[in-house]
């Protein structure tokens, strides 16, 4: 696979990277997106049942077994290429940032470190009256009515919803490692989730070198450096190479 010159040099002489990823890139580990395709998680689930406070207040016992569901799922799955790749770059440069809007885990089951997650982690829940933060046990069984070990309040699955804000201090650290980094690589964002999707033009307004690597067109295509169109488990590991082993 060849590279152009000038991309290499770009992220050869970077001292500050950020990888922005979306559902593309764990849709090679066997994840299906949750918006774009035919097997996309919307396509066959009504998110309004599933992904809003209401949906969960209505039905609790329902929500609870889906989640349940899609962990023993993600469990039986493993990090592809390009997650290993980018926990890599993370020896590899001193200043490497994470920022994702999957809520799988794979990036740290990969090995990166301080992974901001924009839109929460199915390895979390926290209680539905106060927001008590729990680390899931994922090999514990179907409890159809968990409750906060600090107040006795139902827990949730601690992921954003649909109505509910970005974590905000996730989304400003975000915002601050966009505005302070070299080079920003995209991947597999479909950059229709807002306001997540705004901050690779966060980054083009700082200067940065913008790549984006994705199998299909997003709005980004106009004004990124440069495009790349495939698969990030091929295009991650191939653009290592050209950077650090040629």
């Amino acid at each position: 696979m060849k590279f152009e010159r000038t991309l290499i040099e770009k992220i050869r002489q970077a001292q500050r990277i950020v990888f922005f990823t979306g559902a593309g890139v764990s849709q090679e580990s066997g994840i299906p997106t949750f918006r774009d395709g035919p097997n996309s998680v919307w396509q066959h689930f009504d998110p309004e049942v599933y992904a809003t406070v209401p949906g969960f207040d209505k039905n609790p016992t329902k929500v609870w077994e889906w989640y349940w569901e899609r962990r023993q799922t993600f469990k039986a799955l493993k990090p592809n290429a390009a997650h290993h790749v980018i926990a890599a770059w993370q020896e590899k440069i001193q200043k490497v940032t994470v920022i994702t809007q999957n809520i799988d885990g794979f990036h740290q089951r990969a090995g990166s470190q301080s992974v901001i997650e924009l839109h929460g982690s199915l390895a979390m829940d926290k209680c539905r009256a106060n927001g008590h933060s729990f680390k899931h046990d994922g090999n514990s069984v179907f409890d159809e009515h968990p409750s906060c070990a600090e107040c006795g309040s139902l827990l949730r699955p601690d992921v954003v919803w649909f109505g509910e804000a970005l974590p905000d201090v996730a989304y400003y650290q975000a915002e601050m490692d966009c505005s302070n980094c070299d080079v920003l690589i995209c991947i597999g964002c479909s950059m229709d989730i807002y306001p997540a999707a705004n901050l690779p033009y966060t980054a083009i307004a700082s200067g940065a070198y913008l790549i984006q690597i994705n199998l299909n067109s997003t709005n980004l295509n106009e004004v990124a450096n440069c495009n790349l169109r495939g698969k990030a488990g091929e295009i991650m590991p191939a653009l290592w190479q050209a950077v650090y082993e040629n």
